[in-house]
């Protein structure tokens, strides 16, 4: 009797992990009817930057139908993620038994806000850092078509997940993890930090990309400070 919870637990989180695969799959498959849309989407920093979707260059015969794959599943992800992070977040909840359902709403909602920023954060920023890039070279570029969307991928997945690091550094000032004072009283350390952290993570390198994931991820972990100091 006393495994009886446990195995409830477990079909449970079972079950949500099939609904979370079931939206998903079906998410792919809408999408992939739509994969034109898809393709303007993600290529759409491309043409911004100077280029046409024809100046991409598949280098395998099955190359295109790889990309196709991994596109439309990289869309369905970012458009189902909502979902997806409630019916996990809902089973998370009740073992969590001091979190108000004002505050566990609050910090899902945060979540999904700072998630969808990032996104937007890194598909403005991906024409820059392409046109950027590309003044360095004097000779002709060959744009592979896997490598662009690899780019795009990556780029995207960084910043939407990146963004999250505020709401983690809120979280763990306010279990008593970390010190308020550890913030206010090195912001030239933490601001350091946040540079070399987004150093790191930047696939591209440019000090615009570099510029424009900073200075965002900083000013939101300011805010963190800010709203910690007020309570």
């Amino acid at each position: 009797m006393e495994q009886k919870p446990f195995f409830d637990h477990f079909k449970e989180l079972n079950q949500r992990i099939i609904l979370s695969i079931v939206v998903l799959v079906s998410a792919f498959v809408l999408f992939y009817i739509n994969y034109t849309d898809i393709y303007n989407l993600l290529t759409n920093p491309l043409v911004e930057a100077g280029y046409t979707k024809a100046d991409l260059v598949a280098f395998t015969i099955y190359e295109g139908f790889q990309v196709k794959i991994s596109n439309t599943l990289l869309v369905s992800f970012i458009g189902t993620f909502p979902i997806t992070f409630l019916i996990i977040a809902n089973f998370v909840k009740p073992a969590i038994n001091d979190l108000k359902s004002s505050t566990y709403v609050i910090y899902l909602i945060s979540f999904l806000f700072l998630f969808y920023s990032g996104l937007f954060a890194a598909y403005q920023t991906f024409p820059i850092g392409i046109k950027f890039l590309l003044q360095f070279n004097e000779s002709e570029i060959i744009l592979r078509t896997q490598n662009y969307f690899q780019l795009v991928s990556r780029i995207s997945l960084i910043f939407g997940i990146s963004f999250q690091t505020p709401l983690v550094i809120y979280f763990l000032i306010k279990k008593n993890i970390i010190k308020l004072s550890l913030f206010t009283n090195n912001r030239k350390e933490v601001f350091i930090f946040v540079l070399i952290f987004s150093a790191i993570l930047t696939p591209t390198g440019d000090p615009i990309t570099l510029f424009i994931f900073t200075i965002p991820l900083y000013l939101l972990i300011e805010l963190v400070v800010y709203l910690n100091s007020r309570n």
